[in-house]
C-alpha cells in the first residue's frame, strides 16, 4: 500500500481518486494451476475467489495448453488439457516458467498442484511436474480436492499425503471440500481454504503481490483484518505526529483528512468500492464535530504561555492516536462485518451494515475495553 501526503481537505476528498490510488498500488498475482480436468480446480478457485471469477476460469481457452484468465484482482494461469499430451509436459512446464519470467500478467508467483482424492493415487508424472515447480524456485503446495469423498479417518488423504511428503521435504500439503463440515470431522492437520490462503500470502515475497492476493481471495477474511490492522497502527502513528506540531489551529483538518483516508484505505483493502462513496462520507461526518471538539481543546493548550510547545503537544500527541486507532477499530469492525454477511448470504446490502450509529457503536466498544 502506498502512504498517501495528508492535505488539509477533510471530507471532501475524492474517494475515486483515493481508491483508484490504492489499487494503482497493489500488483496482481499470478497463481498457476495444475491439475488434470475434473480435478475441481473449478471449485477450488470458487471457493478461494469467489463466483465471478470462477466464471471467467470456465471459459474455454481456444488452444490447448497454458491459458492466463485475466480478472480484475487476479491472473490464473490453467493448465488446461494437460493430460493430453503428458509424454513431455514437465518440458512444457519448465519452458512457459522461464520465458514468462519478466512478463507481469504470465509470471508464475505460486503455484498449486491439484490432486482428486477420487483419483486415489499420485503418479509418476505429478511428482516430475512439482520436482520441476521446486527446481525453478516457484513456491508450490499440493492441493488434493474432493475429500469429502474420504472415509470418517481420513485415510485416503493421508495415503496421497504420505506419498507426496516421501517424495519432497518443505512441501504443503493441503485438502479441501465443497463440505468444510467433512474436514473438521477428519481433523486433517492442513485443512481447508483458511489454510491455503495463508500459505498462499506467506509464499509471496513481493509485498504488493501479496496485498493482491490477500484482496483477491475471499476464504480467509481474517488475512484482510490483519493488513487493515496494520494499517491502523500507521495511521495512529501519522496522528501522533500531526498533533504533535507547535502550530495552533493546525492539527484539525489535518487529522480529519487523515481519517478519511484512513476510512477509504480500509473499505479499499475489504473491496467496498467507490459505489459508497456518499455512505461514506456520511458515516464520517457523523464523528466530524466530536474529533473537532477534542483537537481544539488540545490546541488551547498550545496557546497557553509556558506549556504550549512541551504539554500541548503531548497532550494532543496522546489523544489524536487514540481517537485515529478508535476510528480505525470502529470502521474494521463495520466493514469486516459487512463484507462477511455479504459473502454468507446473510442481512441486506454493505449500505444496511454501514452507518454512523453502527460506527459509533464500536467506537464506544473499543472505548470500553481500553
Amino acid at each position: 500500500m502506498s502512504e498517501f501526503k495528508i492535505s488539509p481537505e477533510g471530507i471532501d476528498a475524492d474517494f475515486d481518486k483515493q481508491y483508484a490510488e490504492l489499487k494503482a498500488s497493489i500488483k496482481k498475482p499470478n497463481v498457476l494451476l495444475l491439475g488434470k480436468t475434473g480435478v475441481g480446480k473449478s471449485s477450488l478457485v470458487n471457493t478461494i475467489f469467489g463466483k465471478e471469477v470462477a466464471k471467467v476460469c470456465d471459459t474455454k481457452p481456444e488452444t490447448r495448453g497454458f491459458h492466463v484468465y485475466e480478472t480484475d484482482s487476479i491472473n490464473l494461469i490453467d493448465s488446461e488439457g494437460y493430460e493430453l499430451d503428458s509424454d513431455d509436459f514437465s518440458d512444457k512446464l519448465r519452458d512457459y516458467v522461464n520465458e514468462n519470467k519478466t512478463i507481469p500478467a504470465k509470471q508464475v508467483h505460486i503455484a498449486w498442484y491439484c490432486i482428486s482424492l477420487a483419483a486415489a493415487r499420485v503418479l509418476p508424472f505429478d511428482l516430475e511436474n512439482i520436482k520441476v515447480l521446486k527446481e525453478l524456485g516457484i513456491p508450490t503446495c499440493v492441493v488434493l480436492t474432493q475429500c469429502d469423498l474420504d472415509g470418517p479417518k481420513g485415510d485416503k488423504a493421508k495415503a496421497l499425503s504420505d506419498v507426496i511428503l516421501n517424495s519432497f521435504r518443505n512441501i504443503q500439503v493441503f485438502q479441501v471440500s465443497n463440505d468444510e463440515e467433512v474436514l473438521d470431522i477428519l481433523n486433517a492437520e492442513k485443512i481447508g481454504s483458511l489454510a491455503l490462503c495463508e500459505w498462499s500470502a506467506n509464499n509471496i515475497s513481493e509485498e504488493s503481490i501479496r496485498d493482491g492476493f490477500i484482496l483477491a481471495q475471499k476464504a480467509n477474511i481474517a488475512l484482510v483484518e490483519e493488513k487493515v490492522n496494520k494499517r491502523i497502527k500507521y495511521y495512529a502513528g501519522a496522528a501522533a505526529g500531526i498533533a504533535a506540531s507547535p502550530i495552533p489551529g493546525s492539527d484539525a483538518p489535518l487529522l480529519l483528512s487523515l481519517q478519511t483516508k484512513m476510512a477509504y484505505d480500509i473499505f479499499a483493502i475489504y473491496g467496498i468500492n467507490s459505489g459508497m462513496t456518499g455512505i461514506l462520507k456520511d458515516v464520517m461526518a457523523s464523528q466530524v464535530m466530536s474529533v473537532l471538539g477534542k483537537c481544539l481543546a488540545g490546541n488551547l493548550i498550545k496557546l497557553i504561555p509556558g506549556i504550549g510547545l512541551i504539554g500541548g503537544g503531548l497532550i494532543n500527541a496522546t489523544v489524536a492516536s487514540s481517537l485515529t486507532y478508535s476510528m480505525g477499530f470502529a470502521l474494521n469492525k463495520m466493514a469486516k462485518n459487512a463484507v462477511s454477511n455479504k459473502l454468507n448470504g446473510v442481512g441486506g446490502d454493505f449500505a444496511s451494515a454501514i452507518s454512523g450509529e453502527i460506527l459509533k457503536k464500536y467506537i464506544d466498544e473499543f472505548n470500553e475495553k481500553k
